[in-house]
């Protein structure tokens, strides 16, 4: 027995008690140093697990930044301008004649005798005015003349009897011919109470009625008495900018329209040019002529003159692949090292979804479609396919 054994052995009791409780001590600090050993082991372990996890999530940040960095573009190249160019230019219709009618003399409407919209023939009666003065004077005239007339005749007679001296013949003569001419001028105002038509054509204005005073000529408070307009062919006046000057001749065809946007086209012809820039507005004065037989385009009508021009030599991009910025215009280009370049560029025509480009391209560029506002000189750029398989 282990008792017996010690006692026989001599060992004291209390030793033996000691020596148990040493070795369950021993037990629990190996059970500690070996919980201790997990618990560390396995903070390393989470330790690596977690430097190992920011190291690839640190990779996969860089290796998405250079793939950011990295511009995904689609590109074209300029193409040559293959449109025609449009002028279009305002303008008013004018009769190919037209004029406002004044009276020659001052008096008051007796009567008139077309209205607005009312053709007519040249000679024709418009209205008579009332022009008692003139008359008046006329009367005058007249009994003048009839005087210095029979004194003509009379001394005349006196002179071939040699009973009057050539001196007092010639005063008598003189007179005569003084009268008549007065006469004959007093009487040519009188004519002037009837107003009559210039030319044919249509009553476009009549400002006067019965009873209106009338002042002579276009001067002070005198005022058209009608207004008469030829308008079986109209005309109009157009001002071209000197930067297309060059292009418009005699002879070319315009395409004439109403701005309000009905289906009314009548083609004319230019007429005559100006044949120099008026150096105030820089712009050359072209004269249209259209037929209006039909009177489909009335004087006074707001319309857009079309002319046709032959294109331009040069080169078109898409609207979609200029930048506008405080440096002007500008295209976004991929060089031969695949890197973005900016490059200034002078724009013409805006053609609406292309514009010419009239300098800056040789046309071998790769333009960027729709480049971002962040693109950059010298970021690196991959080209990819656009939509239309480019």
């Amino acid at each position: 027995m282990t008792e017996q054994r010690h006692a026989s052995q001599g060992v004291p009791e209390f030793h033996q008690n000691t020596v148990e409780s040493l070795n369950g001590r021993n037990k629990v600090a190996r059970r500690a140093r070996t919980v201790t050993l997990i618990i560390l082991l396995l903070l390393l372990a989470g330790l690596g697990r977690t430097l190992l996890q920011r190291q690839a999530q640190a990779d996969t940040l860089t290796q998405r930044a250079g793939q950011s960095a990295i511009q995904q573009v689609q590109v074209v190249q300029p193409q040559g301008n293959q449109h025609d160019d449009k002028l279009t230019l305002p303008s008013t219709l004018q009769g190919l004649t037209e004029a406002q009618i004044y009276a020659r003399t001052n008096g008051y409407v007796k009567q008139w005798f077309k209205d607005i919209g009312q053709p007519v023939k040249k000679g024709e009666l418009l209205a008579t005015l009332d022009i008692p003065d003139i008359n008046k004077q006329v009367d005058e005239a007249a009994a003048n003349f009839e005087l210095a007339r029979t004194a003509y005749e009379r001394w005349s007679k006196l002179r071939a009897q040699d009973a009057v001296s050539q001196q007092e013949f010639d005063e008598k003569t003189s007179a005569y011919h003084q009268t008549m001419a007065e006469f004959k001028r007093l009487k040519d105002q009188q004519d002037f109470g009837k107003v009559v038509a210039p030319f044919d054509g249509i009553i476009t204005k009549r400002n006067i009625d019965n009873g209106s005073l009338i002042n002579a000529g276009n001067g002070g408070s005198s005022q058209a008495l009608f207004t008469l307009a030829q308008v079986d062919k109209l005309h109009l006046y157009v001002y071209v900018p000197q930067s297309r000057a060059s292009q418009i001749h005699v002879g070319d065809a315009v395409e004439v329209k109403p701005t309000d946007g009905g289906d009314i086209s009548v083609k004319g012809h230019v007429a005559r040019t100006a044949g120099a820039i008026d150096p105030s507005t820089r712009t050359l004065q072209v004269e249209v002529i259209l037929p209006n037989a039909n009177h489909t385009l009335l004087p006074g009508l707001y319309v857009e003159a079309r002319f046709n021009l032959p294109g331009k030599q040069g080169l078109t991009l898409p609207a979609n692949t200029l930048i506008f910025g405080s440096t002007g215009s500008q295209v976004a280009t991929v060089d031969g090292h695949d890197k973005i370049k900016l490059l200034p560029v002078t724009l013409g025509t805006d053609y609406g979804k292309e514009v010419e480009i009239r300098s800056g391209l040789n046309g071998k560029e790769r333009i960027i479609i729709n480049p971002s506002d962040a693109i950059r000189d010298g970021q690196p750029a991959h080209i990819v396919a656009n939509n239309k398989g480019e």
